[in-house]
């Protein structure tokens, strides 16, 4: 949501998923040439090509199977989920990229990732950059240090209301399978995979792995809603390394109070980030905001909702000391 209204302003290169996009491999170390760089962002991720070829559905896949270039399984990396928001023809896009960052020379990746934003921004006369990825606590640290002079703008929301909203998610769903594939293979077989892994794995799992992943399997097999609070509560863990930072580099944005009060909220955002007229944009937008998105943990049973508020509550606590008041989730 944040992303698309971001890229409904005028002065702003709206940057969606770029960094989940590339995971893993999101900051390897030394330097890179321009060639290693591009091959950074293209090259097609084992997970999003499996969903894909398997007919999962995600809705932040948004490169156009069919229409465009590339068949499903297929799709470079920075193609299927940042380039499609941003224009009509992402493989144009996508090759004017590989053409600019494919002639430059050896650099660290963060120097790479710089000179990639301002050069797309100012090919298309943006003056601010703002990337959004959906659970990248698990970059914070990488994030804070390759880009020391960056601002910071953590989301968060209802703990159980995104526990829910994750049960629903089949990148969240496959995330708790594969912890449970972790534990009897001692790797993940989405980042090393092995033909073996199917027949390793007990029945149970099978349909899970990449060589043999059954879409409807991953969209009905029965995971506790309290696996996805918990799952949620860990990852709150990373805002540790958000102690320190300065107010100027900092804001904290609640989703709800978004869905409640849109103008303000989006206003404040907008002016952190450096957006021209935050108040006309933020009015202009407000509309687009769906406000029926809160409170689905309000409609479960009560013995679901005391399980998920106990899964929740580790993360809900680390919220409300970093951001005061009562918090109770975060992307």
């Amino acid at each position: 949501m944040l992303s698309d209204l971001v890229n409904e302003h005028p002065g702003a290169l709206s940057l969606s998923e770029f960094f989940a996009c590339l995971d893993p491999g999101v900051f390897p170390g030394g330097t890179l040439d321009g060639p290693a760089f591009w091959r950074l962002l293209g090259t097609p991720r084992l997970k999003p090509s499996v969903l894909m070829r398997h007919g999962v559905t995600v809705p932040e896949y948004r490169y156009p199977i069919g229409s465009g270039r590339y068949a499903a399984g297929e799709v470079p990396a920075i193609s299927l989920m940042t380039l499609p928001p941003l224009t009509e023809d992402p493989d144009g896009l996508h090759d004017r990229i590989r053409a600019e960052v494919t002639g430059w020379g050896p650099a660290p990746v963060s120097r790479h990732y710089l000179r990639l934003f301002f050069w797309w921004a100012s090919s298309c006369g943006r003056d601010v950059v703002v990337e959004r990825s959906g659970a990248s606590l698990r970059f914070l640290p990488d994030l804070l240090a390759h880009f020391p002079a960056a601002r910071f703008v953590h989301v968060y929301r209802d703990g159980p209301d995104a526990a829910v909203s994750m049960s629903r998610h089949p990148l969240f769903r496959l995330g708790v399978l594969i912890g449970d594939m972790r534990t009897e293979l001692g790797v993940d077989p989405y980042r090393s995979p092995d033909p073996r892994h199917t027949e390793l794995l007990p029945e149970r799992l099978r349909p899970f792995a990449p060589g043999s992943l059954d879409a409807a399997a991953l969209a009905d097999t029965d995971i506790p809603l309290a696996r996805f609070g918990d799952m949620w509560s860990r990852a709150t863990g990373a805002l540790r390394y958000l102690d320190g930072l300065p107010p100027e580099r900092l804001l904290h944005l609640s989703y709800d109070a978004v869905l409640a009060c849109p103008v303000p909220r989006l206003t404040t955002f907008g002016r952190f980030v450096g957006l021209a007229e935050p108040e006309r944009w933020a009015a202009r937008v407000a509309g687009q905001v769906d406000r029926k998105r809160a409170g689905a943990a309000a409609r479960l049973s009560a013995q679901q909702a005391e399980e998920l508020r106990l899964a929740c509550a580790p993360g809900s606590r680390r919220i409300a000391e970093l951001v005061g008041g009562t918090a109770a989730a975060v992307r």
